[in-house]
């Protein structure tokens, strides 16, 4: 997490909002991110300069956090720290789903058709109905069981707060696979939910 300063996007910087993610940093063990000491993500890089576009006065807090039921206290404590200090706050959470081929060393439905399919229809199918019943915990464990979410962390502890915001109800909104687009051996599912 990166505590203090700002992003750089295309259309200006978006500052980190200190306070919240100092409150944060001292409930939970972060590794402290700088503008010049980092760790490369794209996830990030795609989502920045949309939130500067449509929300241009707006302050982020983005972390990384791993795949544990612990990561989704984290997600609890933004909520009760945020109405504390009086913030209305957004979350956005990022994962793809199955990294399905040999470009990935996962292979075990064969190749084309048979293999997107049983992406599309049972493994991608069995984490989006968990984050559709808003199952934080089971999102977790079902991604480490299935490698069917890459950055399950990261989704579960958005739909947990979600959840604490007082989310009762999610809706997908788009599911596609990359095969779509480009049929080929390797390939990576996709879906967007709201809650």
């Amino acid at each position: 997490m990166m505590a203090e300063g700002a992003w750089e996007t295309p259309f200006g910087e978006l500052h980190v909002d200190a306070q919240l993610a100092g409150e944060l940093a001292s409930q939970f063990s972060f590794t402290l991110e700088s503008f010049n000491n980092f760790a490369q993500d794209n996830t990030i890089e795609l989502q920045l300069p949309f939130i500067k576009y449509f929300f241009k006065n707006t302050r982020i807090i983005a972390m990384g956090v791993p795949p544990s039921e612990s990561s989704l206290a984290i997600g609890r404590a933004v909520v009760d720290i945020a109405k504390r200090l009086g913030l209305k706050i957004k979350v956005i959470g990022s994962t793809d789903l199955t990294h399905y081929g040999p470009n990935y060393g996962f292979v075990s439905q064969g190749a084309g058709h048979r293999a997107v399919d049983w992406v599309r229809h049972q493994n991608d199918r069995r984490i989006i109905d968990l984050m559709l019943n808003m199952d934080a915990e089971k999102v977790i464990s079902e991604a480490l069981a299935s490698q069917n979410a890459c950055c399950a962390g990261a989704a579960a502890t958005a739909l947990q707060t979600a959840k604490h915001l007082g989310a009762d109800r999610a809706e997908s909104i788009a599911y596609a696979t990359s095969y779509d687009k480009n049929p080929a051996d390797s390939f990576v599912g996709y879906v967007g939910i709201v809650f």
